[in-house]
């Protein structure tokens, strides 16, 4: 699993303990791996190199950090990393960093054949590597992307697989027409076609209580997964991860208001991971929590 094998390598470079890490993928492709890159007591040296491969990090920080020796290839500098900025390593190149620094940031890694792989999936040529105007690149789509991911990675929220696949989609969208060789078209996506729609919104409802994702909704829709992902936005105004979180919502209210089940069994029916990831959502949306909501319409 890339997530293991990136935290690995994170742990053994930088002399700290294996930091937390999930991967985003779309079917068919390789997957892309965010973690949490953390630590407050500096050390003395070098990290070691980073393993060679054909992929590239995007370290995103998340708190100001200076490091008196960044060395790409034996060229030396000094770097203050920034918040809203972008850092670009390739791996095929001797990455060395100062650890005699603090840092709190997002490490995106991205292997070079998921670049490929979901260019192809939407009709792209290959992207031939990725480039930034300098080591510091203004991006505030991967602060944000990175600040979205974030309570995933630490585990302090339960996502849904369509939520990754579209932080993967968003990630891969930006880094390709910012970082890469292709050029946007001038065209804009559409929405999802009535015959689209219905059979989207009905696959989402029969498996509420499983984990329906955005490359199984693109195949019944019969479109790319990029292509559903935009359009199903343009549709509803929202992402299917939302929509999904809405409909799942929508269930348990009326599993709440003809049944007697209880709200961890419910929870379960509808998909969710547990009775307090149910609450988390349910009060997000409602404004209540599922026992207020469920005791104003049975009051005893």
């Amino acid at each position: 699993m890339l997530a293991d094998r990136v935290s690995f390598a994170i742990s053994k470079g930088y002399r700290i303990p294996p930091p937390p890490t999930v991967a985003a993928r779309i079917a068919g492709a390789s997957e892309i791996a965010f973690s949490h890159f953390k630590n407050l007591e500096p050390q003395r040296g070098l990290s070691m190199p980073s393993p060679r491969e054909e992929a590239f990090v995007f370290n995103i920080p998340l708190a100001p950090a200076r490091y008196p020796i960044v060395s790409i290839d034996g060229r030396r500098q000094s770097v203050v990393q920034d918040p809203g900025k972008a850092y670009l390593f390739d791996l095929t190149s001797r990455n060395e960093v100062s650890l005699e620094a603090s840092y709190d940031s997002i490490r995106i890694h991205l292997p070079q054949t998921t670049i490929d792989c979901m260019a192809y999936e939407r009709g792209l040529p290959r992207v031939g590597g990725l480039r930034a105007d300098c080591l510091g690149q203004d991006d505030v789509v991967l602060y944000r992307l990175a600040l979205t991911v974030l309570p995933a990675i630490l585990n302090s929220v339960q996502v849904t697989t369509a939520f990754m696949e579209y932080i993967a989609l968003a990630l891969h969208d930006h880094v390709i027409y910012t970082y890469g060789n292709i050029r946007r078209s001038a065209s804009t996506t559409g929405g999802l076609t009535p015959w689209q729609t219905r059979r989207a919104c009905d696959f989402i409802e029969a498996n509420l209580a499983a984990d329906p994702s955005i490359a199984e909704l693109s195949r019944e829709c019969g479109i790319s997964a990029s292509y559903f992902a935009r359009a199903f936005r343009v549709t509803f105004g929202m992402t299917p991860h939302q929509w999904i979180t809405r409909r799942r919502i929508e269930l348990a209210k009326s599993l709440m208001a003809q049944t007697t089940e209880s709200l961890a069994e419910i929870a379960v029916m509808c998909g969710f991971v547990d009775q307090s990831h149910l609450g988390r959502h349910f009060l997000r949306l409602e404004s209540i929590s599922p026992a207020q909501w469920r005791r104003r319409r049975h009051p005893e």
